[in-house]
């Protein structure tokens, strides 16, 4: 019994919880940031909010297509009035008797680490190409040598680093793109709401995933698999760690903030 709990461990952490990790460092990431920069970090968060909101919403609205819901309505930016704070939004409705529609919540409620990755990469390979391949020639020679995650998340690292490069020759575009980067970095993240609204596709996703773990465990295919995950995940948590690496680099910027304060106070 506790190997069968493993191994469904193993299938979740492998299949969802990637992209579950990327979604609440980014959301930690924010968190640190606003509590470090208090009130001057409001601004920051609206100005980087004009593309990353849009980003945001677009990936619950594109994920709502393939999953049968009806986009009922939608604001993919607006500046909060009153005690609200919600910049954006989409609503959405579904028949509740088909199955595939229900477990689409789930896909819906990670849709902005989808489309907040895709512009990211989509910046990088039009902003920053030459450092970009760079990244992709690295993260295929780490995963032919099996690295691991301390490796990947420091070639994420690297990656934001050598961007830094780029600025001497096109000042103007390397400065729109990485701008455009941080504003995506600091909303892809996952909210509670979004947690919430796919819980009863979460419990759906993991009683398929017990079934598949009962019928492959029998069968003795469960080391197969297991390993055939992790080949999977290696080049797709290279990916991410480009993802996190950014949204960490929030937490440098307010710890450098707070220790110039610091710093001033003092002298």
């Amino acid at each position: 019994m506790d190997q069968y709990l493993i191994y469904i461990g193993q299938l979740l952490g492998l299949t969802l919880g990637v992209m579950a990790v990327c979604g609440l460092v980014a959301w930690f990431a924010r968190q640190v940031f606003m509590f470090l920069v208090g009130d001057s970090a409001t601004p920051v968060f609206y100005a980087s909010s004009v593309v990353g909101t849009p980003v945001h919403e677009l990936g619950h609205a594109l994920m709502c297509i393939p999953f049968a819901h009806r986009i009922t309505d939608m604001k993919l930016l607006q500046f909060p009035k009153g005690r609200s704070r919600t910049l954006g939004y989409v609503e959405h409705t579904y028949n509740r008797k088909n199955l595939w529609a229900v477990f689409g919540d789930l896909f819906i409620s990670f849709g902005p680490i989808f489309s907040g990755l895709g512009v990211m990469v989509l910046v990088l390979t039009l902003c920053f190409p030459n450092q970009w391949q760079a990244y992709l020639d690295t993260s295929r020679e780490m995963v032919a040598s099996g690295a691991g995650v301390r490796e990947m998340l420091s070639g994420g690292f690297s990656l934001l680093f050598s961007l830094f490069e780029k600025f001497e020759e096109d000042a103007l575009r390397s400065v729109i793109g990485m701008l455009i980067i941080l504003s995506v970095s600091q909303h892809i993240t996952l909210s509670f709401a979004d947690l919430k609204g796919c819980f009863k596709a979460l419990l759906m996703y993991t009683g398929i995933v017990a079934i598949f773990a009962a019928v492959t465990m029998l069968l003795g295919l469960q080391g197969g698999i297991v390993d055939g995950l992790m080949r999977f995940n290696l080049p797709v948590l290279s990916i991410f760690c480009i993802t996190i690496a950014f949204s960490l680099a929030w937490v440098l910027i307010a710890l450098l903030v707070y220790l110039w304060r610091w710093l001033k106070v003092i002298f």
